[in-house]
């Protein structure tokens, strides 16, 4: 059975990550659990009901973001490995590795989605870590493999448009955790940077006359920045998975469990001893040996493929 939707899976890594950033952000601000302008991603998802929502769908996004890095290092395979005969190139083991980055990208996504800041703030940051770095490095190598393979899987306007995304993403990375880090627009005071108050709940809030309000700001934009833009590019990829299909899975029988009815008539003789005699007649005996089968098995309507083996499709 062929599977001929599978640019469905970058749409809804884009659409459930999107949707838990709006979902997480519109729940707190509502519950007045973090500011409005502005607040940090994982904000949305650091108190309940909000972290339920957030964590959720952030999960999902995860779940499709693997299946699409898969997807991704297919597409590579049968266009070039198998399309184009080009099958021991070392594009093969680099697409393999970005396979392996995507993966590592969407755990770190998981663990921000269950690890909230206000529980367990070294996991989640780790986490968040690993996303955000997990998909620099992903969508660069993905550019890069798709301007260096020819002929082009992707059109070039769409791996430009890609570059132009990633590099804001990446830019927007870096800002990020300078601001995070050095706190570079943070308003000293004779020279020397006040010390930082406490954390509300587990989040940090800020005035417009606090010194460290614009440095909070700057690092806040630039989270969301690079957040959109990495997704954005993750959505791109439904653009040439629409020239591709799939088949699902083949299930195959274990001949050894699923043994069908033998009934077997034979001729037997019995040595009959009657009144101290021995006589032999010839009797005709029906002996059945029946296995258990399986009610599927009974009432499926099986059509078998291959003489060579049991596969069936139900």
């Amino acid at each position: 059975m062929a599977f001929h939707y599978l640019w469905i899976f970058p749409i809804l890594s884009t659409g459930f990550a999107i949707a838990a950033f709006i979902a997480g952000y519109s729940i707190a601000v509502g519950n007045n659990d973090a500011s409005a302008w502005f607040m940090y991603i994982s904000d949305g998802g650091a108190h309940p009901p909000e972290s339920c929502v957030f964590g959720q769908l952030l999960n999902l996004s995860a779940l499709f973001l693997v299946i699409s890095s898969y997807l991704r290092h297919r597409q590579y395979v049968v266009f070039y490995g198998d399309y184009h005969l080009d099958r021991h190139g070392r594009w093969r083991t680099i697409s393999f590795l970005l396979m392996l980055v995507g993966f590592v990208s969407a755990f770190g996504m998981s663990l921000v989605a269950n690890f909230q800041e206000t529980s367990v703030a070294l996991v989640h940051f780790i986490g968040a870590m690993m996303a955000f770095f997990g998909a620099a490095i992903f969508c660069w190598g993905q550019i890069f493999l798709s301007y260096a393979l020819t002929p082009y899987m992707t059109p070039l306007w769409l791996n430009h448009f890609r570059t132009v995304l990633t590099a804001i993403g990446t830019g927007a990375l870096v800002l990020h955790m300078i601001c995070e880090q050095a706190q570079p627009f943070v308003k000293t005071v004779n020279g020397i940077k006040p010390t930082e108050p406490p954390k509300d709940d587990g989040i940090q809030r800020y005035d417009k006359d606090s010194p460290f309000y614009t440095n909070h700001l700057v690092t806040t934009c630039a989270e969301w920045g690079l957040a959109l833009a990495f997704e954005t590019v993750v959505l791109t990829f439904a653009w040439e998975m629409r020239q591709f299909y799939a088949r699902l899975p083949k299930l195959f029988i274990k001949e050894e469990h699923f043994v069908a009815p033998i009934i077997t008539s034979m001729e037997t003789t019995k040595i009959i001893q009657t009144n101290g005699n021995l006589s032999t007649t010839e009797t005709s005996s029906t002996q059945s040996s029946r296995q258990i089968i399986p009610r599927a098995r009974m009432t499926a309507k099986v059509a078998p493929r291959n003489n060579k083996r049991n596969e069936y499709v139900y």
